[in-house]
């Protein structure tokens, strides 16, 4: 007893002596630009290990930082002021783990809390992508969002982040040689298309996506294009000592988690709470999967393939745009004053009239233009998006105009979607110079021609997957996969298919994926549409079996993500199921599992 009490009394003196020289160490810590590499001084024993585990957690969490005086080597903002929205810049390193690596700059905006420290943390919003940037956290308010400190981010890669991903330097030509315009006349940007390719955009190709040729073509194209566009000079950057790095092999979702962190710390935040959408729910995954300790409250809407493979994506793509194919045409079949008089049938007479190239509009030079398969289920899938159902309508009322028995209709509507998709500086490319040329082509931001766009670049999201997502593939192996997807998917499936295997499939770097998402400790709201043709939903429900501790809210309806409190469409069930966003964020309170949003009425069909 004596012995026992004894060694006691040393192990509790021990830990008061360890305690004060880690707490001498913990100054010495906090005077260091990079408190990570502070090591505490050293102690004996097993007890006095997990001692000074604990202490240096603790140290974590007590940073002399805070986010209106952040760590000024690592963030530093315009101006700092409760309420008030601020500019930022955040400095990290290329490779985290390499300490010689070039320094990047990363725009941040806050938005500070009335009430300072926030009484709710620091919350990031990722408004999806990948390319959302800082300016993101300036469209979201909203009595859920009360008490954070929200930022946004510009990713690595992203609008004015450099090296920017994306090209800027698109014209347009003065006249088209004799034998026409090519993509070259509009752009000499690397990574702009190689000419006789079809404009490629997410989820969607120029082509017949069901013409062996035409896909066969369309692959090989872009897989001379990837080497010629990591090879771009503005992606070789140099650290001090001359060593030299591409860029590209740094802008995936792993290194961006990295950068959240670094943030995290500068401004001394114990956690860091999200709210992602769309790709911004593969940001929220990640981030909580390799920093669960650090991660609080998560929301997850509209979400991602919790698996990064490159053929799980393609596959919850194509099936997504099948299913809302179905649902648009079933839900006009059922509505009385359905713009179709045969939804299903007149759906297949308007692909094969677009097969045959017999949907057409005059350029100025008095040609027919013809409207190929692809970009047909692109405008399509275009239009679902739209989570206020506003644009339900429109698709069915131009599916209507092509169906209709009256030329002068059917080339209005080939028109209004040549122009949502063909245009440069403005521009309708497919009017004035007979050839179709867009955003896909240029990996521009172009002004849209007429005010209606339905074209992106396609650069940004294809250098993120193609590092993300696990999957090597070269052209045959594509193939082979792509004649399985012609027999099992219908054609918005296939078209969506394609264009993901025309894009970051064949992306020219090795991959670098995330580990598949998940932790036993987070727990994240979860929020899945029936018919989100952007992300599937069985990627919602993929997603909480990663996060078995969180709920899953399911929404009935169709758009991409849950629809906002304005929306017109079925506004008291999403007012009420916005109730319990609230609940999660303000109180931490989880909905059951399975809760389900109900659709109370179908969007109009005209």
């Amino acid at each position: 007893t004596f012995d026992f009490a004894m060694s006691r009394m040393w192990r509790f003196a021990s830990l008061r002596r360890l305690s004060f020289a880690v707490g001498l160490s913990l100054v010495a810590c906090d005077a260091c630009d990079a408190c990570d590499a502070c090591e505490p001084i050293a102690a004996d024993g097993e007890t006095e290990r997990d001692f000074m585990h604990l202490l240096q957690r603790f140290s974590h969490r007590t940073s002399q930082w805070s986010v209106m005086a952040p760590d000024p080597s690592v963030l530093t903002w315009d101006a700092a002021s409760p309420g008030h929205v601020s500019n930022g810049v955040l400095s990290v390193p290329l490779d985290v783990f390499d300490p010689d690596s070039p320094m990047l700059e990363l725009p941040v905006t806050m938005r500070f809390a009335e009430t300072q420290p926030a009484p709710k943390g620091l919350m990031l919003i990722h408004c999806g992508g990948p390319g959302s940037g800082s300016n993101c956290v300036r469209y979201m308010y909203g009595r859920h969002l009360q008490g954070y400190d929200v930022f946004s981010i510009t990713q690595r890669g992203m609008g004015s982040a450099e090296p920017a991903l994306n090209c800027a330097n698109s014209k347009l030509p003065e006249t088209c040689p004799s034998t026409g315009c090519q993509v070259s006349d509009f752009t000499d940007c690397p990574c702009a298309l190689l000419d006789g390719t079809p404009q490629l955009g997410e989820i969607w190709a120029d082509i017949d996506p069901a013409n062996e040729s035409q896909v066969m073509k369309l692959f090989r194209k872009r897989e001379e294009w990837g080497k010629r566009c990591a090879a771009s000079e503005k992606f070789q950057l140099k650290n001090d000592k001359g060593k030299s790095y591409n860029f590209l092999n740094y802008v995936g979702t792993q290194f961006l988690v990295y950068d959240l962190e670094r943030l995290r710390k500068a401004v001394g935040a114990k956690k860091l709470n999200v709210y992602g959408y769309s790709y911004g729910t593969y940001v929220g995954g990640v981030y909580a999967s390799v920093f669960s300790e650090t991660s609080g409250r998560i929301v997850l809407d509209g979400d991602m393939e919790a698996s990064p493979r490159k053929d799980a994506q393609a596959e919850g793509d194509a099936i997504a745009n099948d299913k809302f194919v179905a649902f648009l045409l079933n839900t006009c079949k059922d509505a009385p004053d359905c713009p179709l008089a045969k939804p299903e049938e007149n759906y297949d007479k308007i692909i094969e009239s677009a097969r045959k190239g017999q949907l057409t509009a005059p350029t100025e030079s008095k040609k027919d233009f013809p409207l190929s398969v692809g970009m047909l289920m692109a405008y399509l899938q275009a239009e679902s998006l739209s989570n206020s159902g506003r644009y339900f309508a429109r698709a069915l009322q131009t599916l209507a105009q092509l169906a209709s028995s009256k030329e002068e209709e059917r080339r209005d509507a080939v028109a209004f979607i040549l122009d949502g998709f063909c245009y440069v500086k403005g521009v309708s490319t497919w009017s004035r110079y007979d050839i179709c040329v867009g955003p896909g082509h240029t990996n521009e931001n172009e002004p849209a021609a007429v005010g209606t766009s339905f074209a992106d670049p396609y650069l940004e999201l294809c250098a993120v997957w193609g590092l993300d997502l696990a999957g090597y593939f070269g052209v045959s192996d594509l193939m082979n996969q792509w004649r399985v997807e012609k027999i099992e998917r219908g054609m918005a499936g296939l078209a969506a298919a394609v264009g993901d295997m025309a894009g970051f499939f064949l992306w020219p770097l090795k991959a670098t994926p995330t580990a598949p998402m998940g932790s036993a400790i987070v727990k994240p709201l979860i929020i899945g549409n029936l018919f989100d043709t952007a992300t599937s939903y069985s990627w919602a429900q993929e997603m909480k079996k990663s996060f078995p501790e969180g709920s899953m809210i399911t929404w009935q309806g169709m758009g991409h993500t849950f629809p906002s409190r304005a929306t017109d469409y079925n506004r008291a069930a999403i007012e009420h199921c916005w109730g319990y966003v609230e609940a999660y964020l303000q109180n931490g309170t989880l909905p059951v599992n399975g809760m389900l949003c109900w659709q109370k009425t179908n969007p109009p069909v005209i």
